[in-house]
């Protein structure tokens, strides 16, 4: 088969099966349209396609296309918006209340971000602005998606309680002054949003639309069984069911999640959501920052996925994740950057470097096993293409899968000097940033071409996108926003009164005794 497009690289780094990584030197990948159809010797294969384009270098290193396993899709970071790092649960509040911008720009200038950085694959937890826009920003997400030319697979969001606190809306309105929670109520009321059944009928259009496309997948999300009902989460098991899509879903990002959820089900959140059904390989879990040993063994038996953000993590003040734990039980953990990087800057590779030092931490005395440069880049490659029901298709350089290919500056990562026997993955977990990315491909199309954007103006999207922040808000967004703020010491003082619960970590930074 005659290849049009041939990137070479003085490595070409084809996955991570392998203990050491499966790295070839002085080697390239031929690409016919859309798909991978070799990787051998570069000189083989420009001998063997004359015709073809060739991009790359041996000052280059060639990997496959990064996969962001969960994120949000926010242009503008809640800081820039007015909403700095806090506890999570209090940050929550701050996060809805945030101004309302154009998600056409917001979620296109996020995705030239994350192109920038190298990734090729988002999956997208759907996160309403505006809750009486939905379908609009659905609509408006996935075209943004399009428009970007990267992959995206986009989960229609879904609750049905617990807007405020983890408690039920009317138990949390009588905890506030008559006035106070009249304003509340009205201000929620003009709000609007979308009903169950509405978010059905958006998430089975969205299915329809998109079941032939080449770039966008449609799942659901349903935010966590914190926001979700049993009742919801049996339906979405059965949606998707009848779809044949996935479900991807928060749970136990925090201790206060961890707690509420122990209150509501017992100890085991996981095995109860497994007793309802809901539990599969097609289902995804975010964060589990706070799973019990026993939870890691049943996600490892129901083949279920966990996509861990630690900047996210870090900054929100929810914990460390017990990946390394998880791996060493054979659950699929993916890497994701939750639109909440720890530079604020949404950048991938940072994230990688992170990741692979974040779990290093100690988890008792004596030597144990940790994950290396490998172990985290498969975490962003075939580990997180499996979360998203793509594990055969992307994540890897082989023939036959789909031409997701990223070009780096190999020579820039490694100067002054870096001793020539060190792994490739090694240099880029430990040294790569976004900086580094030279081209980015995605099906066989170039969105990025030595540092510069092929079809997108990312200076007018920005500019557009900060225009849009500085438009004077709708008064019923001022109206909630107003009221949300008069709610917030009413939110600090539910969670203080909270007991600290006697969960033994799995990471021991340091000792109080």
């Amino acid at each position: 088969m005659a290849a049009n497009l041939i990137v070479r690289g003085r490595y070409v780094v084809t996955s991570c099966d392998s203990p050491g990584g499966d790295v070839e030197e002085d080697a390239a990948v031929a690409i016919d349209g859309a798909r991978i159809v070799a990787v051998d010797r570069a000189d083989v294969l420009i001998e063997r396609h004359p015709e073809a384009e060739v991009i790359g270098s041996d000052r280059h290193l060639v990997i496959p296309g990064l996969i962001n396993s969960h994120h949000h899709g926010w242009g503008l970071s809640p800081m820039q918006l007015g909403a700095p790092d806090g506890l999570l649960e209090t940050w929550l509040i701050d996060l809805i209340s945030l101004p309302h911008l154009d998600h056409f720009s917001d979620i296109l200038f996020a995705a030239t971000k994350m192109i920038r950085s190298g990734v090729t694959t988002v999956q997208h937890s759907g996160i309403s602005r505006d809750f009486a826009a939905l379908a609009e920003e659905t609509d408006q997400a996935l075209r943004a998606y399009e428009e970007s030319g990267m992959r995206a697979a986009y989960a229609v969001q879904f609750r049905n309680r617990n807007s405020y606190v983890y408690e039920d809306d009317e138990t949390f309105l009588s905890r506030l002054e008559p006035a106070t929670a009249e304003r509340l109520r009205t201000a929620t009321e003009a709000m609007g949003g979308a009903s169950v059944d509405e978010c059905e009928a958006i998430a089975r259009e969205m299915v329809q639309r998109y079941k032939d496309h080449e770039t966008i997948k449609v799942l659901l999300c349903a935010e966590g069984p914190e926001w979700c009902d049993d009742d919801l989460l049996r339906r979405l098991r059965a949606l998707a069911d009848e779809l044949g899509t996935g479900i991807h879903l928060h749970c136990l990002e925090s201790p206060y999640q961890r707690e509420y959820l122990r209150r509501e089900y017992g100890d085991d959140i996981v095995s109860h959501l497994d007793d309802i059904g809901l539990l599969g390989p097609d289902v995804s879990l975010a964060h589990a920052v706070w799973l019990t040993e026993r939870e890691m063994r049943l996600c490892q038996e129901r083949d279920v996925s966990i996509c861990h953000n630690p900047s996210s993590n870090l900054r929100l003040q929810v914990g460390i994740a017990p990946a390394t734990r998880m791996m060493e039980l054979g659950v699929n953990v993916a890497l994701g950057m939750d639109s909440t990087g720890l530079n604020d800057d949404e950048d991938m590779l940072f994230e990688l470097g992170l990741a692979a030092r974040l779990h290093r931490a100690p988890r008792s005395l004596g030597v144990q096993w940790a994950p290396d440069a490998v172990d985290t880049l498969r975490m962003a490659t075939s580990n997180a293409a499996r979360a998203l029901g793509m594990e055969d298709q992307i994540g890897r350089l082989k023939a036959g899968y789909k031409a997701d290919v990223v070009l780096l500056d190999y020579e820039a990562m490694t100067a002054p000097f870096t001793d020539p026997g060190v792994n490739p993955i090694d240099v880029l977990v430990g040294r790569g940033r976004g900086r580094h990315v030279d081209s980015v491909i995605v099906g066989g199309n170039a969105l990025l071409t030595e540092g510069e954007f092929v079809d997108l103006d990312q200076g007018k999207i920005a500019a557009d996108l900060a225009e849009s922040a500085q438009k004077p808000q709708p008064e019923r967004v001022r109206q909630w926003v107003a009221a949300l703020e008069e709610i917030k010491p009413v939110v600090e003082q539910f969670y203080s009164g909270w007991e600290e619960p006697e969960y033994r970590p799995d990471y021991i930074p340091n000792s109080r005794d």
